[in-house]
């Protein structure tokens, strides 16, 4: 497919996404997650190769980026201890929203018939949680376990649904990194602006310490090095599409 086709095809795929009242009036009125483009250009990556017709390929992705939506805003439920409480419009709104995403992705995977799907994207997201649970008790054993765990915690919901559709192991390998290195680009840029980041107690426990004496933004960089050394070390002979390579690229060279 060439990359204007790709372009239009993931257009298309957010555009069934978007076109929903409710996911309008969500987008006015709600502060929380947004689509996720790179992980919809990686599910499209994965789905590409099978004998969905493009129709039903859309709305399985459609319903798999809902399942991530879903899972990213009721992460935004704010608890008692927080420092920053929700107003209860903004509560109210964060579980409507949560509550909205899984219905249309259980209606969408429901009516196509594809309940293993279902089940293979429950297991991903229950992996999800246990990712983050351990990443926020500190429940890791060493470096390589901490970055198992990270990658897991943003990118297990892709990496069974590639499982699903029968992706090689490089596929799932590179894309579940890439699928994180997106979100470590935005912590880097959100601790510049806020002075603030959620991976400073594992800086502080001293995973992925590579320079003993790095203070916090370096450590960062370490990690985003680090990982963009494992997507290089992993794309030898991968087949991907014209798009997906220049989005690589473009990540690389950030």
């Amino acid at each position: 497919m060439s990359y204007q086709g790709g372009v239009a095809q993931l257009k298309q795929v957010e555009a069934l996404v978007l076109d929903q009242t409710a996911y309008r009036f969500l987008g006015d009125n709600f502060a929380g997650p947004k689509m996720d483009k790179d992980q919809m250009l990686w599910l499209h990556e994965a789905i590409k190769g099978t004998n969905l017709d493009d129709k039903v390929a859309h709305q399985v992705i459609g319903a798999t980026l809902y399942v991530i939506l879903a899972h990213d805003t009721h992460d935004g439920i704010d608890e008692p201890s927080d420092a920053i409480q929700k107003t209860l419009q903004e509560r109210q709104l964060t579980v409507l929203a949560g509550d909205f995403y899984s219905s249309l992705y259980y209606r969408a995977l429901s009516e196509l018939g594809m309940i293993d799907l279902l089940a293979a994207l429950q297991s991903g997201v229950q992996q999800t949680n246990e990712a983050k649970a351990n990443l926020y008790q500190l429940h890791i054993t060493g470096d390589e376990d901490y970055l198992t765990h990270l990658i897991m915690s943003k990118a297990a919901i892709f990496s069974r649904f590639a499982a699903y559709f029968d992706c090689d192991e490089a596929f799932i390998c590179v894309g579940a990194r890439a699928i994180l290195l997106t979100h470590l680009l935005a912590e880097r840029k959100n601790w510049l602006f806020s002075n603030h980041s959620l991976f400073q107690a594992a800086y502080e426990h001293g995973y992925m310490a590579l320079n003993v004496q790095a203070d916090f933004a370096v450590w960062l960089d370490d990690l985003i090095v680090t990982v963009k050394a494992e997507i290089k070390a992993n794309m030898g002979g991968l087949a991907i599409s014209e798009m997906m390579e220049k989005r690589l690229k473009e990540l690389l060279g950030q």
